[in-house]
């Protein structure tokens, strides 16, 4: 893309406020949901260990969310992180942590369709999945088509009633135990195991992922966006945490033992009744409409920024009334709907398992994002080395910690998840190097 043609592009209005922006990456979470779902998969792992292993992966999130708020002080353009990488490292290392980003929230906000199918699913194994996942595609797709106003709307009200929805639920499980607290600490797994744990549990806060590349419409961006990110992933892991030992402390307390794969629901049901599952069976359709939501917003502007810095299509950055990307937006949807069904299909109708892969894909993507954000910090930092000592030792502990959970936590994952994440990024590097080859191409005409 030429300079011209990048002067000629318009740029977003910007009208979020942290309200809405905190409100909005909450949803992101699905904390309900992302405890049915992550929570479960962290359980499997790490056993009586994984209230643990979800404040040790919000401390994660928390160490790489602190590098993000770093940069987002400095760059308050729409991309997130590609923008880091791109004006921190270089255009091509720009190009491919927004091609890896791509995967990440595609396949996260994927990841909850296929997630609240499951467990809607298992209490109603009369419903068709594809049916269900149907349904969710067509309402988050309409509202991520139908821009920021009443998408802003619904997540408020959706992300007020799953908080409460969730204190409500965790202490309803530790009345039932009389307030008993059992020691998280008395049986710890292999590493593996709660490297596993971590990365699942690491899953819940990452929700914050969906706030940086909304950057380029959110009012006072040096200030609204570091706020958010620490308030989301604070109040996200944490509240996760606290209801996954709820959880746990009631099943060691009565000795139970889960046998289906989304046993938290059924505990609900069989423990409580079906009042308390109404609750939340509303609270999971709410998180699988709502997160899906909030990462088609997260995708489509960085497919905007990318589209802006000439890698896609320059019609992909235009701007509908000045405010919205809506062909970015109708590309994201596309992407979502292509991920879903095939997913679906490929685990034989099995919504968990097929959860499991794409989320678990996501989750590596992420990782990847985060040391690439870790190492643009380290890059700007380098320039006044005694001035900003700080800043340098957090991103360099943030990307040692994030590329220590991504090696320990492969051999915990499927085969086939970690393949497909090797496979896309040198599909990436396949794609830059297409793409260089054609400017230079032109340049040469």
């Amino acid at each position: 893309m030429s300079k011209s043609s990048q002067r000629e592009l318009q740029k977003p209005i910007r009208e979020i406020g942290l309200r809405d922006l905190v409100f909005m990456s909450l949803g992101g979470q699905a904390p309900f949901l992302s405890i049915l779902v992550y929570g479960l998969a962290a359980y499997s792992q790490g056993g009586t260990f994984a209230p643990i292993a979800i404040i040790l992966g919000t401390l994660l999130v928390l160490l790489n969310g602190l590098v993000a708020y770093k940069l987002s002080t400095k760059f308050t353009q729409s991309g997130g992180y590609y923008t880091y990488s791109y004006y921190s490292l270089t255009k091509r290392l720009g190009f491919e942590t927004g091609w890896a980003y791509l995967l990440y929230s595609a396949l996260y906000g994927s990841a909850y369709v296929l997630g609240a199918v499951a467990a809607i699913s298992t209490i109603l194994p009369f419903l068709n999945v594809y049916e269900l996942a149907l349904i969710f595609l067509v309402v988050s797709s309409a509202l991520a088509l139908l821009g920021k106003k009443p998408s802003f709307k619904y997540a408020m009200f959706a992300s007020t009633l799953e908080i409460a929805i969730m204190a409500i639920l965790a202490l309803t499980f530790l009345y039932s135990t009389h307030f008993y607290f059992y020691n998280p600490f008395h049986n710890i797994p292999p590493l593996s195991a709660v490297a596993a744990a971590i990365i699942f549990g690491s899953s819940i806060p990452t929700g914050y992922g969906s706030i940086t590349p909304l950057s380029g419409e959110v009012k006072d961006p040096k200030k609204t966006v570091p706020r958010a990110i620490i308030t989301v992933i604070l109040l996200g892991g944490l509240l996760a945490a606290f209801d996954v030992y709820a959880i746990v402390d009631h099943i060691v307390y009565y000795h139970l033992q889960l046998s289906s794969s989304m046993s938290f629901l059924e505990l609900i049901e069989n423990r409580f009744g079906l009042a308390t599952l109404l609750f939340a069976l509303i609270a999971a359709i709410n998180d699988g409409t709502l997160a899906t939501l909030t990462f088609m917003f997260a995708t489509s502007r960085t497919i905007y920024a990318m589209a802006a810095n000439g890698f896609f299509s320059q019609k992909l950055a235009e701007l509908k009334n000045g405010r919205e990307p809506f062909n970015a937006v109708a590309v994201t949807v596309i992407a979502y709907w292509l991920i879903v069904f095939p997913a679906l299909f490929l685990s034989g109708g099995n919504a968990f398992n097929a959860f499991t892969i794409v989320g678990f894909i996501s989750l590596l993507a992420n990782l990847y994002v985060h040391a690439a954000t870790d190492f643009s910090l380290t890059r700007i930092s380098l320039k006044r080395l005694r001035k900003r000592k700080f800043e340098i030792s957090l991103s360099l502990a943030a990307a040692a910690f994030s590329l220590f959970i991504l090696a320990t936590s492969i051999p915990s994952g499927p085969n086939t998840a970690f393949d497909a994440f090797v496979l896309w990024l040198l599909a990436g590097f396949m794609v830059a190097e297409i793409l260089d080859m054609v400017k230079q191409e032109e340049e040469e005409k």
